[in-house]
């Protein structure tokens, strides 16, 4: 035992932990800014040190064996605990100070969370707020990695990670005025799978985060061309309303620009795909006073679902 602690590259662990996420090493040495074979000579070298293999093949890429997953677990919570080191180093003082940081995706509409938000930074002025806008496999390696407070996510949540339901968004499918369907009330479904279609990056068939919009899209065998993708809604919208393709949008977020004259709905019309935002947490990383305050508040919020 007292060898294996003096031998192993705690390195190598990190590695290990962005290889068993990505499924990938080519993946995971663009997440590192390394190369693949440096990411593979890595994976050797632990598995050397370990004395057990700890990823094998499949079909959907490179998994943890057994030993792995157990491995796998455990660098989890080491990372999570290192990460958060900072903020435990922080005492906090009587006028609590502090900083919360949020990873979130793309527009995020939700008045009880603003109003949440609202409340507890009029009554503690001293703290401050972060908030990034990323991926939803971006957020939740984050969360997982200690890196921020909280996540707002969709897709599917890791059961390692908490998460609670905050809101419930309709998708409607729609093209730009300019597109040669706009105007059409006559279509149905089966006349637009043959239609370039514009997605959310994370929104690929069989992905890690493949949710409900992507569930529809399969079932009624639309967006088999995907023209254009991003992972913002401002830029989905764009590429619909100039003409690329047709996409799906949240309906709260699209109908001001039908109204505009710059979108078009397209069918289905009723029973439309619904996708769930969470707020995901790592119950094993330390938290800050200002962290813990903030989300025992947010765990007593009714969020109206």
């Amino acid at each position: 035992m007292v060898d294996f602690v003096r031998q192993l590259d705690w390195n190598l662990l990190h590695t290990f932990m962005i290889v068993a996420q990505e499924r990938s090493m080519t993946r995971a040495a663009d997440v590192m800014h390394r190369t693949q074979p440096a990411i593979s000579q890595g994976i050797k070298r632990l598995e050397e040190t370990a004395g057990t293999k700890l990823l094998e093949r499949s079909r959907t890429g490179l998994i943890p064996t057994p030993a792995g997953e157990m491995l796998l677990e455990q660098v989890r919570s080491i990372f999570a605990t290192i990460s958060r080191l900072p903020v435990g180093f922080e005492a906090a003082p009587a006028a609590l100070s502090g900083r919360l940081k949020i990873a979130m995706i793309d527009q995020v509409v939700n008045e009880t969370l603003d109003r949440a938000l609202t409340s507890f930074f009029a009554r503690y002025p001293g703290v401050d707020l972060e908030i990034t806008v990323s991926t939803t496999a971006a957020i939740i390696r984050a969360v997982e990695l200690g890196h921020c407070t909280f996540g707002i996510s969709d897709g599917v949540i890791p059961d390692f990670l908490a998460s609670r339901e905050l809101m419930r968004e309709r998708f409607g499918l729609f093209c730009g005025a300019i597109h040669r369907l706009a105007g059409r009330r006559d279509l149905t479904v089966a006349q637009l799978r043959a239609e370039p279609f514009i997605g959310f990056t994370a929104d690929v068939l069989g992905g890690t985060h493949m949710g409900d919009v992507t569930a529809y899209r399969a079932s009624a065998s639309i967006g088999q061309r995907v023209r254009g993708q991003s992972s913002y809604v401002s830029e989905i919208r764009r590429m619909i309303e100039c003409g690329l393709g047709i996409g799906f949008l949240p309906l709260h977020l699209a109908e001001p620009y039908v109204d505009q004259g710059k979108l078009w709905r397209l069918p289905p019309y009723r029973d439309e795909p619904c996708a769930s935002a969470y707020v995901v947490t790592n119950p094993q990383i330390g938290l800050s006073v200002p962290e813990t305050l903030f989300l025992k508040e947010l765990s007593k919020i009714d969020f109206g679902l």
